[in-house]
Formats: C-alpha cells, structure tokens, sequence
C-alpha cells in the first residue's frame, strides 16, 4: 500500500476501519484489504466500491466472497536475507523484456500498454528493483522503506531460480513474498517461512 501510495498519490484510495484497525486501498479497481474485517460492514463497503479483484487472507476472503471463491496462495516472509553481491543478475529490462519473461512465466498480466507505464513509472522512481538475465530469466522486488516485496520472480533455465531468487531479496530488508502451494517447498528451501494463507477475488470468477 505505501509504495501504490509513492507510486500514485493522486490515484490510489486508503480507507481505515477504526473499530478493528483494518486498512483497504483501492487503485484501478483492484482492492487490498490489510488486518482482520467485520464481514458484514466490508461486504457493504465492496459493493460501493465495486472492485474487479480483491487481496486479502484467505480468512477475509472466505467471510466475504465463501469458500472456494478465489485463487488460494501462501503468503511468505524470509527476514534473514544477506546480500551476496552477485551482480550476474544486473541485466536493465525494458518494459517489453519484462512483461515477455513474465507473460511466459504464466502471470496474470494487464494490457502490456497499462504494464509499461506503471513499470516505467515505479522503475523511474526506485519504487521497484529488477533482476535477471537478458531472455533467461526476471526477478521483480516492490520496495518498501522497511520491507522487500518479490512481485514476481520466472526462470526459463533449470537451476537459476534459487540464485535468482537469493539475488533479488538480498540486503537489510526482510522480503514478502505470496506463492501457491506448489511452490512454497522452493520458498522455504531458500529460508522464507509460512505467516498466513492468502488469495486472490477476481470479479470474473
């Protein structure tokens, strides 16, 4: 949310719930809600809102859309993350580069239009930080004054992802991340641990 914040100040839209201490932001129609909710109030609130896609523990997701209603991921955290100083992933993407490795790497991507002004935007600012090698691979961080969000991490060639991945979240922040199940063996191989279960609400769904 700080960093939509930094990126869109006059775009983004922050609610707090002062009875639970829950915060909500709404930037393109697509919602984050932070902390625990009083369904019934926040179930108003979204019909207000009218989101296209919603973020949120899997908890909050539950209670506001039912079981089984949007994309469960893990949400993850490594707080011992030292730099290696590795600079084999210093490759500078543009925008096309980018959104190609990820599109490849089966993310759910934007209109490439929409892709590049907020990459071009966020990269200009220092609000992200991109890693990888030119065609091979692509590592994407958020940045945040006291956190590392990995926004999206694809390796084309076995055997980089871990190098990549400890590249990309080394340095004196403790790094975020939200995967599906699938992968949270790898995420944990390379000393993130579990917080919560997470997921994804898409309108389309």
């Amino acid at each position: 949310m700080n960093n939509m914040a930094a990126a869109y100040p006059d775009l983004i839209q922050l609610f707090s719930c002062t009875d639970t201490g829950t915060f909500i932001s709404l930037l393109g129609g697509d919602v984050i809600i932070n902390g625990n909710i009083n369904a019934e109030e926040v179930k108003q609130f979204l019909l207000f809102l009218k989101p296209e896609s919603v973020f949120s523990s899997a908890e909050n997701l539950t209670a506001l859309f039912g079981e089984g209603s949007f994309e469960a991921v893990n949400a993850v955290m490594r707080k011992d993350c030292p730099f290696g100083g590795n600079n084999m992933f210093s490759y500078g993407f543009s925008s096309k580069e980018a959104y190609d490795l990820l599109k490849d790497g089966g993310f759910s991507l934007p209109e490439y239009e929409n892709f590049a002004t907020d990459y071009c935007l966020r990269k200009n600012k220092g609000l992200i930080k991109v890693f990888g090698k030119k065609d091979v691979c692509i590592a994407i961080t958020v940045e945040d004054e006291g956190y590392r969000l990995l926004s999206g991490i694809v390796s084309k060639r076995k055997g980089l992802g871990g190098s990549l991945l400890l590249a990309a979240t080394g340095g004196e922040k403790s790094v975020l991340a939200v995967c599906r199940d699938e992968l949270l063996e790898f995420y944990k191989k390379y000393g993130f641990e579990p917080l919560y279960k997470a997921g994804y609400w898409r309108k389309h769904n």
